[in-house]
């Protein structure tokens, strides 16, 4: 069987086998992240299908409304502003916290990501992140937290200069084989060799070959041969064949009976399972013996990966940014530290819990306020609770 090489140079995923793809994660899974991290890179950039569900998940953390809640307005305040504060800095190549936040997301495709954080007036102040290449590091000799490489210096990344996230934000789990290029990987290189094949049967089946038979006279007359070379290079595009009329020549045609519904087909198949690996579902399955609009189903079927993404991100947050953050300003004095969290919650979706909650109400029953804000997604109080603690807050000691 003929390798399928690119007509370009060389990268890792140039001439993507199973076998190829095997030693790839083989590498990986001893603790070296270059060819897998340069696999998941070259994935989104040469499959349009992976591409285009990938920015999807990106866009659905990057473009997702947050808030910072707490109990203490003041402290709260100062993390709105400080967070808002961070802004891209092209001189220094240092990153704002919305650039961070997408970059955060990568981590969902390689498995783990990695950012440093530039700290001022001794970690009361951001400047800035600067974001790495996972390829920069290696788990290596068992590592739980990956080391950085630079000039053939190993450095331990440390807390709370860097910033070290998970997809699922477990640390005892292994990073390298979390990430959604794996499963990918295998799909692109059997997707890819069926596409070559496919490309090739059009050129071979689909094309009409122009074939002109000469007498041996003509074939043999290096001149008027060639004249008709000229003329038949002229007249055509992907080539033609002269051949002496006693010579019978058999070339493809459409009575090999091509059939390019099998390959589309099959490439309509893989490009759902890419959309459910990286969205949960793909609309067109999910929309099926439904009165749902495609959209709605699509949207809702993401619903449940956005907010385990969105989860993991406000750990690394919480835990990493504004933590340090807060004992670098209050010292120990932690007590009601803001909390970073996305709004995820649209407004029909909190319209209809609202409605379930007025039906209770209306039938005798209570809802418990805390459990109540963590479904609405912001905090919420009785209207006499909020009066009793007005005025404890009133009484003087």
């Amino acid at each position: 069987m003929a390798k399928n090489i690119d007509r370009s140079n060389y990268n890792v995923a140039d001439d993507l086998e199973p076998i190829i793809v095997n030693s790839i994660f083989q590498s990986a899974n001893g603790g070296s992240t270059k060819r897998q991290s340069r696999l998941a890179s070259d994935l989104l950039e040469k499959d349009p299908a992976m591409s285009q569900a990938w920015s999807v998940r990106v866009a659905s953390i990057a473009s997702c409304p947050f808030e910072i809640i707490g109990g203490d307005k003041d402290k709260n305040q100062f993390i709105i502003e400080s967070l808002a504060r961070i802004q891209p800095n092209y001189e220094t190549g240092l990153v704002g916290f919305k650039e961070l936040l997408q970059n955060l997301q990568s981590a969902v495709m390689h498995g783990f990501a990695t950012a440093e954080t530039e700290w001022l007036n001794g970690g009361s102040k951001i400047e800035g992140f600067r974001l790495y290449n996972q390829s920069l590091f290696s788990y290596a000799d068992n590592a739980v937290i990956p080391f950085y490489s630079n000039d053939g210096v190993d450095k331990k990344i440390s807390y709370p200069r860097w910033i070290y996230h998970t997809a699922t934000n477990s640390r005892d789990t292994e990073p390298l084989r979390s990430g959604l290029v794996r499963p990918l990987a295998y799909l692109y290189s059997f997707r890819r060799h069926v596409n070559i094949q496919f490309l090739r049967g059009i050129e071979k089946f689909s094309i009409p070959l122009a074939w002109a038979k000469v007498p041996d006279d003509l074939f043999e007359d290096s001149e008027q041969r060639g004249n008709l070379e000229a003329m038949l290079s002229n007249w055509t595009y992907d080539g033609f064949a002269i051949s002496n009329s006693d010579v019978e020549l058999t070339f493809p045609t459409a009575s090999a009976e091509f059939k390019s519904e099998i390959f589309l087909d099959y490439l309509n198949y893989t490009e759902k399972q890419i959309f459910r690996l990286i969205l949960g579902q793909d609309s067109t399955s999910s929309a099926d013996n439904s009165n749902r609009s495609t959209a709605q189903v699509h949207n809702l079927v993401r619903q449940d990966l956005l907010s385990s993404d969105a989860l993991a991100v406000e750990q690394t947050v919480n835990n990493q940014i504004i933590k340090p953050l807060m004992f670098a300003t209050y010292g120990e004095d932690m007590k009601d530290m803001p909390v970073f969290k996305f709004i995820l919650k649209g407004l029909d979706e909190t319209q209809a819990q609202a409605n379930i909650i007025k039906t209770l109400d209306e039938a005798g029953f209570e809802v418990n306020a805390k459990e109540l804000s963590a479904r609405l997604g912001f905090r919420v109080f009785k209207k006499d609770m909020r009066e009793d603690i007005k005025k404890v807050n009133e009484v003087k000691p």
